[in-house]
């Protein structure tokens, strides 16, 4: 009879040690105030909503800082991807997941804004160069070209398009050296130096602060809107660490 009570204590012991440890286990890696909830199938928590974010989707490597803004283009009818330079002037494509498509060495900065036309096709120069590639980073007939004054300003911009022509605009100081869509140079003209000094590509606008906190340390080189058709915005911050930061804005 001693040895059944005996037996009998252990075993109680013995659970009520397992259920404390289970039980006060539970709980042991979340933060206290940080009670985690799911939206969209992603795991957010308090602190998330407070700051608008939650931690990175994804980051991506450069092979050094970025120079350029990321922008967000129209691979197909359902996928965009993302286009952003590095201080060594290797332009980067980049799917909306994080995954790197392709990238190209560059002879200098891209001068100005890369610009997406209506056949899809990507339109960007550098200083002494001018572009326009598919979107799998292969020039089209005609170019690249190099160009017979150095761009500056505004850089390259599409002037005229319809299903069958494309002319293309460079500022070059003074002048607007214009192409046809096979890169053969037309006729240039002169522009007025106000005009010259007014020719400036202005600035993406910060998205207003009471729909979203943005993370406080993205810095100028950035992109807020969609990745995507169906999706909600993302904020892709370029960092002087050298990497591409992806966010999924939770706007409240």
């Amino acid at each position: 009879m001693r040895n059944l009570i005996i037996i009998t204590s252990v075993v109680f012991i013995a659970i009520v040690i397992t259920s404390y440890l289970y039980f006060s286990n539970l709980r042991k890696d979340e933060p206290p105030g940080q009670e985690n909830t799911e939206i969209a199938g992603e795991e957010i928590t308090s602190a998330d909503r407070a700051t608008g974010y939650a931690a990175p989707l994804w980051t991506f490597d450069l092979n050094a800082e970025p120079v350029s803004k990321p922008i967000v283009c129209i691979f197909d009818d359902r996928q965009r991807f993302v286009l952003i330079q590095d201080a060594y002037h290797i332009l980067y494509a980049i799917s909306a997941s994080g995954e790197k498509l392709w990238n190209a060495q560059l002879p200098g900065a891209i001068v100005g804004n890369i610009h997406q036309l209506s056949d899809s096709s990507l339109l960007f120069t550098t200083a002494e160069r001018l572009y326009r590639i598919d979107t799998a980073g292969d020039p089209l007939p005609g170019f690249s070209l190099r160009l017979s004054q150095k761009a500056t300003g505004r850089g390259a911009t599409p002037s005229y398009e319809n299903t069958e022509d494309i002319r293309i605009e460079v500022q070059a100081g003074n002048r607007i050296l214009s192409f046809d869509h096979r890169g053969r140079q037309l006729q240039s003209r002169s522009i007025r130096a106000d005009e010259a000094s007014d020719a400036t590509v202005g600035d993406q606008e910060m998205p207003d602060s009471t729909d979203v906190t943005l993370a406080t340390d993205c810095g100028p080189l950035f992109f807020y809107g969609p990745l995507s058709e169906k999706e909600g915005n993302y904020l892709l911050c370029g960092k002087d660490d050298g990497k591409l930061y992806c966010y999924r804005s939770y706007a409240r």
